[in-house]
């Protein structure tokens, strides 16, 4: 029988994520495991709604959106890969979310130091 809630141990391991592509990866690997979405939901003390788009956009990104959206994590990139503008391209087919993805970088404004 599967507990409803993850196990916790004394010595617990605890995962840092990077930003939110990370968590969407793990949300994702959880969910193929078998987890649910309200159960993966409880574990991040995060909405199911959120939990289920992080884990729609993984399924349905093309690999550069998800290439760009990693690199963006570790701050080397301008962020562009914002989470709703994700959820709402990502019903777009592969191309055109490469498309989008260059029309957005093209156009993202300049940041003034």
């Amino acid at each position: 029988m599967l507990p409803m809630e993850p196990l916790t141990f004394e010595n617990a391991l605890t995962i840092d994520f990077a930003g939110t592509c990370d968590l969407a990866i793990w949300c994702k690997l959880l969910h193929d495991k078998g987890w649910s979405g309200p159960r993966i939901a409880r574990a991040i003390a995060k909405s199911e709604g959120y939990v289920n788009n992080l884990i729609r956009v993984v399924e349905r990104a093309s690999p550069s959106l998800m290439l760009r959206w990693r690199a963006e994590q570790s701050g080397s990139l301008d962020h562009v890969c914002a989470t709703d503008w994700l959820v709402a391209v990502c019903l777009l087919p592969h191309e055109r979310q490469d498309e989008e993805l260059g029309r957005r970088i093209a156009t993202r404004p300049t940041l003034r130091s």
